[in-house]
């Protein structure tokens, strides 16, 4: 077991989710203010996805690839905790790699918001079957994933990209 490496990894990216959720709030209160307390409604799921994913999802994914592929080879929370991304030979992950890794880590993520935005717009009509499983995706692979970092430590995400998280050398 890898108990070590996960915790600090769950740790990193919990500040992490802390500058996730700190961009979320900004962006709601933003959207009361501009809209005076009242959002407009969206014109379909599908364009309430599209918004969601431009404004929350997009940058999300840009902070962790730019700050991975980066000279610091790390986001805040990982710098904070001692981490780094690399290649498998250590050294600097680049931009298609970073991607790539973020992309499949936030896969769940965004599958969680489909499922959101299909159940918001059916309201209280029963919604498509076909929505049960993207939400139900949403769920299990986190836990697989974590459970692959427990017993591997690393994540399946991490092999398919081509990169490693180590802890960071003390210059």
């Amino acid at each position: 077991m890898h108990w070590a490496a996960a915790l600090r990894r769950v740790g990193a990216f919990s500040i992490d989710w802390l500058l996730i959720a700190a961009w979320g709030g900004t962006l709601f209160s933003v959207v009361l203010y501009l809209s005076d307390g009242e959002p407009p409604e969206g014109a379909n799921p599908w364009i309430g996805q599209l918004v969601g994913f431009v404004s929350m999802t997009l940058p999300v994914l840009l902070y962790f690839t730019l700050c991975e592929c980066s000279s610091f080879q790390a986001t805040l929370g990982k710098r904070c905790l001692g981490l780094s991304v690399t290649s498998v030979d250590f050294g600097r992950l680049n931009f298609q790699h970073s991607l790539l890794r973020n992309a499949l880590k936030f896969l769940p993520w965004e599958l969680g918001h489909l499922g959101a935005q299909q159940m918001f717009f059916a309201g209280e009509a029963e919604p498509a079957t076909w929505i049960w499983l993207p939400l139900l995706a949403s769920m299990i692979i986190p836990v697989l994933w974590f459970l692959h970092l427990l017993r591997m430590g690393d994540t399946p995400y991490d092999g398919w990209a081509g990169a490693r998280v180590v802890k960071q050398s003390k210059p």
